[in-house]
């Protein structure tokens, strides 16, 4: 991996579990193993840059993750397998890392940019739930609102896990999602 790839990745993990302010760029080169000189070289703008090419870059993991459960079929298996990813994670990291673009919408008074491009993340991953139930005969307004609150609901969760120490409020919101895509609407039987 290539010295700006490694400054990248070692920015997403160090920011899933310390956040934007709590990541040093001291640190960040140990963490990446990646000499002070990459540093201005890839991001001339220093931290700000390298925290919103970051979560850039989350983002886009994020939604190749959310792509890949569409071969699960449904938009409910593929919310299901969603969660079920994000319980994998949170065990395996023992609850101490969270979502990078989570942490960098938080983070607009250290990296002004941030939170738009925390937002743009948020909305290419509600796009592509939306899209699922859209080929599942919902209408686009309510495809739309369905994965925003599938969004909201699983991120929050995420943040609720980490605080409890439990997979708890995802596998609640996970059965929550499952009900309400399952509800009847006008149209279809229930």
């Amino acid at each position: 991996m290539r010295p700006r790839e490694r400054l990248i990745m070692g920015a997403i993990d160090l920011i899933r579990r310390r956040g934007v302010a709590g990541t040093g760029m001291t640190e960040l080169l140990a963490h990446s193993s990646t000499a002070r000189r990459s540093i201005y070289q890839n991001f001339p703008r220093g931290k700000q840059q390298l925290v919103e090419e970051a979560t850039r870059t989350a983002g886009k993991v994020m939604a190749a993750a959310i792509t890949a459960t569409a071969e699960s079929g449904t938009a409910a298996a593929r919310l299901a397998d969603f969660v079920r990813m994000w319980k994998d994670t949170l065990v395996k990291a023992d609850f101490t890392a969270g979502c990078p673009v989570v942490a960098a919408a938080l983070a607009g008074s250290e990296v002004p940019a941030a939170p738009a491009i925390a937002a743009e993340a948020f909305a290419e991953w509600e796009g592509l739930i939306a899209e699922q139930l859209i080929a599942e005969d919902f209408d686009g307004a309510t495809a739309a609102s369905l994965a925003t609150t599938a969004v909201a609901a699983i991120e929050g969760a995420v943040v609720m896990s980490i605080a409890a120490r439990s997979v708890t409020p995802l596998e609640r919101v996970a059965a929550q999602l499952d009900q309400l895509l399952r509800c009847p609407r006008p149209g279809r039987e229930a």
